[in-house]
């Protein structure tokens, strides 16, 4: 298919002072480009772009896209640890009405102790859909599949240790006392969990004071359908037989074998296993679930990934940075699963480094993995991105640019069209991103937006 994508080009005219729009020293171009067909209309979407701060009296907000906004509305669910899920605002308003932008809020503390909730869940639902009040439900199973779309995010709140990783946050598992998986101890020191000058993801089994501690990372955020990939700096053959590190979605809610999907490097202690990785749809042990398979020896950097659609998992283990379509000598493993996929809900992302069994290594050797990044690509191919409102500002050359939540984008630059410079690269978190490039580009010089794969 092909698309018309706006494109702005800067003359060698002297700007105008004082205005945020240059008229006469920005003109706009229109760049033709080649495009994957997608879909006609967009997905169903919904986006928390207003999460009060623990502790805070503020609404909760954000937008939707995607559907007729006057056939639905938003229905919004808190967790107060101690009490569990409850509706807000309030039982005889079980839903927030979306306004002709998009736009909607929801008053969510409404009670005693909500300010006090760690656990925020929104759901894009039918204006006539028949809705049952949640009162003190450790889970909300029916929720998920009578919505359309959902956000589901745990804020920030005192205890945990909160980190930014990738660009989402996370918060880091710690235990006074052995816990699953293992059992084992776990631990939030920066000893073995922390982010090295470059933004790579340490995790590090220790032994410390007798006693040793493995490292757990969980994101905030829920996902659902899409593509995660994890691109790993670690030489996985290398792994000690008693180690284990998992990339998987693990929820809190027993139904549907807690929504796991793993990949797993271990040789679950037996040294002589050849297959050190494995793919898997929890639970393991029914036949057709899982798939060993073999990273290979010295391998330093790897991408390891599944594509969670809602009739299969396709898993794919290949060597250095992620393609939609390595090369044969770049494939290490796939597997397609299609007996009984999950349905999303409430899971969360999990890395985690441990010992099988609770096992200390066999060497005696503290244990370290470096993780790169994270990527979450929701499902479909990415509408064409648009760059709109084109402006010189004090700081520098200013854009907006339209977008697709959790997708990512490049901004590049060029002076003949032809060859492409990135200039900046972004994740979305909304349907729209400001972007301002405080380098001065050469003069003339073409600017466009590209949604990466």
């Amino acid at each position: 298919m092909t698309t018309i994508q706006r494109v702005v080009t800067r003359t060698a005219e002297s700007p105008r002072r004082g205005g945020s729009v240059l008229a006469g020293a920005w003109r706009c171009a229109f760049f033709v480009g080649l495009w994957l067909a997608g879909a006609l209309s967009a997905a169903p979407v919904l986006v928390v772009t207003n999460l009060p701060a623990y502790g805070s009296s503020q609404g909760l907000g954000g937008v939707a896209a995607g559907i007729d906004l006057a056939q639905y509305s938003v229905a919004v669910c808190i967790y107060v640890p101690g009490y569990g899920w409850v509706s807000k605002p309030t039982c005889a308003g079980l839903s927030s009405r979306i306004q002709p932008d998009g736009s909607w809020t929801t008053d969510i503390t409404t009670g005693g102790s909500d300010s006090l909730a760690t656990r925020i869940a929104a759901f894009l639902v039918p204006s006539n859909a028949p809705l049952t009040c949640v009162q003190a439900q450790p889970f909300l199973t029916n929720l998920y599949a009578e919505s359309v779309a959902s956000a589901i995010v745990t804020r920030p709140y005192p205890g945990p240790r909160w980190l930014s990783f990738s660009g989402y946050d996370w918060w880091v598992k710690t235990s006074a006392g052995k816990v699953g998986p293992g059992p084992n101890y776990f631990s939030d020191s920066t000893n073995n969990v922390f982010l090295d000058g470059s933004g790579n993801l340490h995790l590090k089994v220790t032994y410390r004071s007798n006693q040793w501690t493995c490292a757990e990372i969980v994101s905030a955020r829920s996902f659902g359908y899409g593509s995660y990939r994890f691109q790993l700096l670690t030489d996985v053959n290398a792994l000690d037989a008693n180690v284990v590190l998992g990339l998987f979605t693990w929820s809190d809610d027993p139904a549907l074998a807690h929504r796991e999907i793993d990949v797993e490097c271990s040789r679950w202690s037996n040294a002589g296993d050849l297959r050190n990785s494995q793919f898997v749809v929890q639970p393991y042990n029914i036949p057709g679930h899982l798939v060993r398979y073999t990273v290979p020896a010295q391998l330093t950097n790897s991408t390891q990934s599944f594509n969670w659609e809602s009739n299969r998992v396709v898993f794919q283990s290949q060597r250095g940075d992620f393609s939609l379509n390595p090369a044969a000598s770049n494939l290490i493993s796939s597997w397609t699963y299609v007996q009984a996929p999950p349905q999303p809900g409430d899971e969360n992302v999990r890395l985690n480094l441990w010992l099988n069994g609770g096992n200390p290594p066999t060497n005696g050797q503290e244990v370290e993995v470096i993780i790169k990044s994270f990527q979450f690509v929701p499902p479909g191919t990415g509408s064409p991105a648009k760059l709109i409102r084109p402006r010189q500002t004090s700081q520098g050359a200013a854009f907006d640019l339209l977008t697709e939540p959790d997708r990512r984008y490049a901004i590049q630059n060029s002076e003949d069209l032809v060859n492409w410079q990135d200039r900046l690269l972004l994740l979305a978190t909304n349907l729209y991103a400001p972007v301002l490039l405080p380098d001065p580009p050469p003069e003339p010089s073409y600017f466009r937006a590209v949604t990466l794969p």
